[in-house]
C-alpha cells in the first residue's frame, strides 16, 4: 500500500508512556570516518506522544548504532527549529545549556509535532555503508536538566560518502536556488508521485545557522548554498536508477505541503541527469527553470502515458485536502475513502472520466482526526495512499 508512510519508533525508557512516531525520515545521510569536512543536514519529522499536556520540554536530538545501549546519547551536531526565528546549531549538545538544547511544547493532548535537523560529524558511527537510527533525549518536561528519557527510531537510514565511485555506500552533493521562502523545508524523492520515503532532506536558506566551511560543510554547500535565500543543498545516493523525480517543499510552521515538482524521467529541463549520479563532491546543480514550484492544482487536456495517484495535499490536513490523479485513456474512475478498519466512508468520484489531469476536494468535516485512506481504482489501474487528518 502507497501513500504517506508512517514510521513507528519505540522507547527506550519508558517514562510518561512516551511514544514517536516518524511522520518524514528520509533514507540517506551524509557521513565519513574522522574529518568529514563534506557536511549536508539531514531534515526529518517526528510526533512525539504521552508527554504532559502543556508541558515544555529540553531536548537534543542525535544518531545511534543498533549496538549502542539504551543509555547512550548517540553523536552527530543539531541545529534547532523553534516556532520562530532563527535556526540555532550547536556542536555540543546538551540540556544543562540554553542554546545547545531545544524546547519542544507538548498541545492539550500531550502531542507535539516538529522538525528535527542532524548534522553529521566524524563520529564513528558516520561510516558509510552503515545503518544508523534516529535518537532524541528529553527531561522531565519541568527544570530539569538531565536526560529523563530516550527515544530512538525503529527504521534504520544509510550513511553515505560524497565520492564519485559507483557504490550502494557512495552518494553525489545537489544544489537548487530556488524562489522557496526560507526556512521551509525539501524532501527528494525517486518517484514523481512524492511517496514513500524520501532519499533525502533539507531545508531553504537562509536560516540563521553558520552553514559554512570553517563547520565543515560540503565547498559547494558552504559556497554556493549557505546563506543564499530560496537556495538549498541535498544529497542523492549514486545507485539511484529512476533519477530524482520530484521535490516536495513543506512549511516550516505546520509541516504542510507549500510546492512541489516533478520530472518523468530524471533529466530535468535544464538537461541536468540525476540517474545513477557519480559526482561525488562535484555536485549537481538544479536551476529555478528546472524547480517552478507548482502551488495550485492545475488541470491538464494532454494524455499522459500511464495512470497516476499523487499523494494528497496538504497532508496532515485539516479540514479538507486536495487528491490529484491523472489518466492516460477514458476509463471508469471510482475514488473512495477508507478508514483503518477498511471501512468505506466516502465515495469522491464515481463515473467515466476522460484522459487529463483530475483533481478532487476532499472535506473530512464529518470524520475524526487520524489515518485514512484514499484508493483510486480506474481500468485495471488500482492504487492506494494514506493520509492523515490532525483537527
Amino acid at each position: 500500500m502507497q501513500g504517506l508512510i508512517v514510521f513507528c519508533f519505540v522507547i527506550q525508557i519508558p517514562l510518561d508512556a512516551q511514544t514517536m512516531t516518524g511522520v518524514i525520515l528520509p533514507k540517506y545521510i551524509q557521513g565519513n570516518t574522522g574529518a568529514n569536512a563534506n557536511r549536508i543536514p539531514y531534515v526529518y519529522r517526528s510526533r512525539i506522544t504521552g508527554l504532559k499536556a502543556g508541558a515544555t520540554y529540553r531536548y537534543y536530538h542525535q544518531i545511534v548504532r543498533s549496538t549502542d545501549a539504551d543509555t547512550v546519547n548517540g553523536a552527530g551536531n543539531c541545529i534547532f527549529v523553534a516556532p520562530t526565528g532563527n535556526f540555532i546549531r550547536s556542536s555540543s549538545p546538551t540540556l544543562k545549556k540554553a542554546g545547545d538544547c531545544g524546547t519542544l511544547t507538548a498541545d492539550v493532548q500531550g502531542v507535539y509535532e516538529g522538525w528535527f535537523i542532524t548534522e553529521p560529524t566524524g563520529n564513528e558511527r558516520f561510516t558509510p555503508g552503515r545503518y544508523i537510527f534516529m535518537r532524541i533525549m528529553l527531561n522531565d518536561g519541568d527544570s530539569g536538566t538531565s536526560v529523563a528519557a530516550r527515544l530512538t527510531a525503529s527504521d534504520s537510514v544509510k550513511v553515505l560518502k560524497l565520492d564519485p565511485s559507483k557504490s550502494d555506500s557512495t552518494g553525489t552533493g545537489l544544489r537548487c536556488s530556488s524562489s522557496a521562502s526560507p526556512q521551509d523545508f525539501v524532501f527528494l524523492y525517486d518517484n514523481e508521485e512524492g511517496y514513500d520515503r524520501p532519499v533525502s532532506g533539507s531545508f531553504i536558506e537562509s536560516d540563521g545557522s553558520d552553514n559554512s566551511s570553517a563547520n565543515n560543510y560540503a565547498v559547494f554547500y558552504a559556497n554556493q548554498v549557505n546563506n543564499v535565500s530560496g537556495a538549498f543543498g541535498a544529497l542523492l545516493p549514486n545507485n539511484l536508477p529512476n533519477g530524482l523525480r520530484c521535490v516536495i517543499r513543506r512549511s516550516r510552521s505546520t509541516g504542510v505541503i507549500t510546492g512541489f515538482v516533478s520530472d518523468d524521467n530524471g533529466t530535468w529541463p535544464s538537461g541536468v541527469n540525476t540517474v545513477n549520479p557519480f559526482g561525488g563532491t562535484s555536485e549537481l546543480v538544479l536551476l529555478g527553470t528546472d524547480v517552478q514550484w507548482t502551488t495550485e492544482v492545475r488541470h491538464s487536456t494532454e494524455h499522459p502515458q500511464g495512470y497516476s495517484l499523487f499523494q494528497n495535499f496538504p497532508n496532515p490536513f485539516n479540514p479538507a485536502t486536495t487528491i490529484l490523479y491523472r489518466l492516460p485513456v477514458k476509463s471508469s474512475v471510482h475514488l473512495e475513502v477508507f478508514d483503518v478498519l477498511g471501512q468505506k466512508m466516502d465515495i469522491l468520484v464515481d463515473e467515466t472520466q476522460g484522459a487529463g489531469e483530475h483533481s478532487v476536494h476532499f472535506n473530512s468535516k464529518k470524520l475524526s482526526s487520524g489515518i485514512y485512506f484514499y484508493k483510486l481504482t480506474a481500468g485495471t489501474f488500482s492504487r492506494t495512499k494514506q493520509m492523515m487528518l490532525v483537527k
